[in-house]
């Protein structure tokens, strides 16, 4: 068969399924019956707009065939199936009709579609294929879940993002610090991420500079910019100098370039570190309001708290715990976004 196939008119049943395609600018819809039958298809806008008027043709087709419950499904699209999912979920007069959402992985949606080996790929067929997995029963888990807990995944979503990209800028900072002084990170028994080594390389001193400061005044350095944190300032001192004097030199227009990106790349993982500081408070906020005891096992704080139950939502959407880890590990592809 090619194409969606025609509507008719049909009788609507007990359990109609409502199907949508989701992408950024607008969503397909194929409405279908309990016995295959395509009763509409449209397409409206992905906004407020768009959704109202499906809202409205949605009641208006219910209200037609005296339909006692609506099932809406729609593939787990990122960012872009959010909206209408919510919109669609939490509206009072779907709700008064029992309408159930759906937000089906898109992998589900995938291995279903290959018992259909002569189906065109279009957004209209994408449509039709969802409405016939809902048609057949057997539904996953829905997606949505209270604000609380969206809120709480924005925000541990957010965390992760800004955690790889510290990591990666404090590789990038690492390599950049061999240009400078490439016997560094094996002389000297210190964090090269601390607030006194970082100040040490703000000041954009030369190789040759730190190779022949006073080790009384470097030690002293370190100790202000340190506020007193090294046990042993002066050893630390003699270690950066021990390495300073042991790398390779550089051209002072090459070295000029380097403490550039040096400086750049500290004021960059500060800021990437206030970021996350900001963002532990909110989640702390937020973790406060949930009722959980994951906190109370050792070995998991804050953050992994927060983020297993950001993922989960509320514990008692699950029957069981086969069916929790099944959703869990049904997820994974999509957490780290």
């Amino acid at each position: 068969m090619t194409g969606c196939p025609p509507a008719r008119t049909g009788v609507w049943g007990q359990s109609p399924q409502l199907s949508i395609d989701v992408s950024s600018k607008d969503l397909k819809v194929c409405i279908m019956d309990h016995e295959g039958a395509t009763l509409k298809s449209l397409t409206v806008e992905n906004n407020l707009h768009g959704s109202n008027f499906l809202r409205s043709q949605i009641i208006a087709l219910a209200d037609q065939y005296s339909c006692q419950d609506i099932q809406i499904g729609m593939e787990s699209t990122s960012v872009y199936s959010w909206h209408p999912a919510m919109f669609l979920h939490e509206d009072e007069a779907l709700k008064k009709r029992q309408t159930k959402v759906y937000t089906i992985n898109a992998k589900l949606i995938r291995k279903f579609k290959e018992a259909y080996t002569d189906l065109d790929k279009t957004d209209d067929i994408d449509a039709w294929i969802i409405a016939d997995r809902l048609r057949f029963g057997r539904l996953p888990l829905t997606m949505i879940m209270q604000e609380q807990y969206i809120a709480l995944q924005r925000l541990t979503r957010m965390r992760y993002h800004i955690t790889h990209n510290l990591v990666r800028e404090k590789q990038y900072f690492l390599n950049n610090l061999f240009f400078k002084c490439s016997a560094f990170t094996s002389e000297v028994d210190s964090s090269v991420f601390g607030n006194a080594i970082m100040e040490l390389f703000l000041e954009q001193f030369s190789i040759e500079e730190i190779s022949s400061m006073d080790i009384s005044s470097l030690a002293e350095f370190l100790r202000e910019k340190g506020k007193n944190r090294f046990p042993d300032p002066e050893q630390v001192a003699k270690s950066i100098q021990n390495a300073a004097r042991s790398s390779y030199r550089l051209s002072k227009c090459v070295e000029d370039s380097i403490d550039i990106l040096l400086a750049t790349s500290i004021e960059t993982i500060r800021s990437l570190k206030a970021q996350i500081k900001q963002l532990d408070k909110a989640i702390e906020k937020l973790l406060d309001g949930i009722p959980n005891t994951l906190k109370t096992i050792p070995g998991i704080g804050l953050v992994y708290s927060a983020g297993k139950l950001a993922e989960i939502g509320d514990i008692n959407r699950f029957k069981d715990q086969a069916s929790l880890a099944k959703y869990y590990l049904a997820q994974a592809p999509i957490r780290n976004f």
